[in-house]
C-alpha cells in the first residue's frame, strides 16, 4: 500500500492538454493503492463495486477481454474499505465453451445486492468471435445476505436474437424510478416488433423488483444528414434541478482516426421520458461511469482513448453540474509505480464514495511480468478529490 501523497505528475501531465481548464484544479490526492487481484489470469474489466449493509465492499471481474468464449466471473470482497480483498469466494462457469460471461453488481434501495448476469452466445470458441454475431441474455440474481448467496429473480426483458449489455451501474431519478444503462443492437435483417434498439436504459418503478424494456436515449443518427453513431456505453449525471444529462461512447471513426470517437450528450427535464438532440462533446472516453458525491458535485471516470499518458488510460473527471468537466488525471497503478504500461487499460472501470471527498476506484491495467495472454490484473486506489 502507498502512504498519502499528492500525486504531483498528474498536474504536470494535466497541462498538457487544455492549460486554461485545468489552471485551478487540484492535483488529485492518492491515499493508498493496491491489487484488487493479480493472482487470477488475465483479470480484467470490473463489473461494478457496491458497499454492502455491513459495510463490506464486492466487485467482480472476468479472465477475458470482451466476455470472450469460455470466460469465467470471479466475485471478490473487501472488508476494510479497499485495503484489502479476499480470493474470489465466487466463480461463475460459462454453460458452455462458446458462451462468455460478464458479471455486474449494483446497490438497490433497500440495501439488496443485485447481479446482472450477462450470458453471451458467441458462433465459436475464438477470441475473434467477439467481433462476429452475438446474442445475449442477462438474469437478475438478488442478494440478500451482504452477498454471500445470490438467488435468481427473473430477466431483463431483452430482445431476442440480439447482443444487450447493461454498463455496472444504476441510477435514482428525480421521482425515485431506477435505471440501469444498457445498449441492443440486432446482427439480424430485422427488428424483434416491440422491442426498442440503441442506446438507452432498463427502468424500475418499484424499487427493482420489475423491469420495463428498454428505452432509448440517444436519437440516432442525432440529425438526418449526420452519420449513424453506434451509440453504446453509457453512463448519467442527475442533477439535483431534476435535469438529467447522459453520455455515450461512439466507436464510428476506425484506424487512425480512432481519437474523433468523442462521446455525445443529451439532456432530459421529464425524468428520462423525452431527450433533447445529442450533440458531441470534446471527450474521447470509452466506458464512462458517473459518481455523485454528497455535495451533489460530480465524478466521472472512463477511459480515454487520447489520454496524455498512454492511450485509454482510466482517467477521472469532476464536475459541479454534469456538464463542463475538468480532467484531473489517472488513478495511481500500484504495480507499474504508478503509471500505466500499456493501452490494454480504460475498458472498465467503477467508483464509490467512502465519504470526505474519498473515492475508491476499481479498474484494470497490465503489468508485463504478469503470466498470460494480456497480462493484466484488477487494481484498486483510493482517491482524495
Amino acid at each position: 500500500m502507498r502512504s498519502t501523497m499528492l500525486y504531483g505528475c498528474l498536474i504536470v501531465l494535466s497541462f498538457t492538454l487544455t492549460p486554461s481548464v485545468f489552471a485551478d484544479a487540484p492535483p488529485l490526492e492518492v491515499l493508498r493503492s493496491g491489487p484488487v487481484n493479480d493472482t487470477v489470469v488475465d483479470a480484467v474489466t470490473p463489473g461494478g463495486l457496491v458497499q454492502t449493509s455491513s459495510g463490506d465492499l464486492l466487485t467482480t471481474f472476468t479472465d477475458k477481454g470482451d466476455s470472450a468464449a469460455g470466460s469465467k466471473c470471479y466475485v471478490v470482497r473487501s472488508t476494510d474499505e479497499g485495503k484489502t480483498w479476499s480470493a474470489p469466494y465466487l466463480i461463475v462457469e460459462p454453460a458452455n465453451p462458446k458462451e462468455g460471461l460478464f458479471t455486474e453488481l449494483v446497490q438497490l434501495p433497500d440495501g439488496a445486492i443485485l447481479m446482472l448476469l450477462l450470458r453471451i452466445a458467441h458462433v465459436d470458441t475464438s477470441r475473434e468471435s467477439v467481433f462476429n454475431y452475438r446474442e445475449s441474455t442477462i438474469e437478475l440474481k438478488r442478494s440478500d445476505d451482504n452477498g454471500a448467496t445470490f438467488t435468481s429473480v427473473g430477466f431483463l426483458p431483452t430482445a431476442p436474437r440480439a447482443l444487450t449489455s447493461t454498463t455496472g451501474d444504476l441510477y435514482t431519478l428525480p421521482n425515485g424510478d431506477l435505471i440501469i444503462p444498457a445498449y441492443c443492437y440486432s446482427g439480424k435483417a430485422e427488428d424483434e416488433p416491440g422491442y426498442a434498439y440503441g442506446a438507452g436504459f432498463f427502468r424500475s418503478r418499484d424499487g427493482g423488483k420489475e423491469w420495463g424494456r428498454l428505452e432509448v436515449v440517444f436519437q440516432d443518427p442525432p440529425l438526418e444528414d449526420e452519420t449513424r453513431q453506434g451509440f453504446n456505453e453509457e453512463a448519467f449525471a442527475v442533477r439535483k434541478d431534476g435535469t438529467i444529462i447522459a453520455y455515450a461512447r461512439v466507436d464510428v471513426h476506425r484506424g487512425a482516426d480512432f481519437k474523433m470517437n468523442y462521446m455525445w450528450r443529451c439532456q432530459s427535464t421529464d425524468n428520462g421520458v423525452t431527450w433533447s438532440t445529442p450533440e458531441e462533446t470534446d471527450m474521447v472516453g470509452i466506458y464512462p461511469t458517473i459518481l455523485t458525491l454528497p455535495s451533489g458535485e460530480f465524478v466521472m471516470a472512463c477511459g480515454i482513448r487520447d489520454s496524455p499518458v498512454m492511450r485509454r488510460t482510466t482517467s477521472v473527471f469532476t464536475s459541479t453540474d454534469g456538464l463542463e468537466w475538468t480532467y484531473r488525471g489517472h488513478p495511481y497503478y500500484s504495480r507499474t509505480k504508478g503509471i500505466p504500461a500499456n493501452s490494454a487499460t480504460g475498458g472498465s472501470q467503477d467508483m464509490i464514495s467512502l465519504g470526505d471527498g474519498k473515492v475508491y476506484i476499481v479498474f484494470y491495467a497490465h503489468d508485463p511480468v504478469l503470466p498470460g495472454r494480456d497480462k493484466t490484473y484488477v487494481d484498486g486506489c483510493l482517491l482524495g478529490l
